[in-house]
């Protein structure tokens, strides 16, 4: 299947912006071409309680922004689907996550994709090493 031009960006946690300290919770794919714009969140906060302490966030309300992020993109779809657009949507995001800057991939199957990069990016794996 021949591939067409795609953006990923990631949503990270970051409770506290002025450290720079962030987790990666999530991945966006926009693929303009296909009409695709969806995300994946992961369904636990494992990942934010290790790095920042169980009891330093509220994983209701963690679990509440990750929600609202993927079900923003689904209503907004028709004009999220322009990178334009999208850029202005991450900027003005303005709680504890962070959508990084758009960065280009080359996608055949956006699903498919989808789930590589969540896999790839956010998923934390036993045993792996972070360089």
């Amino acid at each position: 299947m021949e591939k067409t031009k795609g953006y990923y960006s990631i949503i990270q946690y970051c409770p506290d912006f002025s450290r720079h300290e962030m987790v990666n919770v999530g991945v966006i794919l926009l693929v303009p071409e296909k009409h695709f714009v969806a995300a994946r969140t992961s369904k636990n906060n494992s990942r934010a309680s290790k790095v920042f302490g169980q009891g330093s966030f509220d994983p209701a309300r963690l679990n509440f922004a990750k929600s609202s992020i993927e079900k923003r993109l689904r209503i907004d779809k028709d004009r999220l689907i322009k990178l334009e657009e999208f850029e202005r949507f991450a900027d003005a995001r303005g709680n504890d996550l962070v959508i990084t800057k758009p960065r280009p991939v080359r996608v055949a199957e956006p699903a498919q994709e989808l789930g590589r990069l969540f896999s790839e990016l956010v998923q934390h794996r036993e045993g792996r090493r972070n360089p």
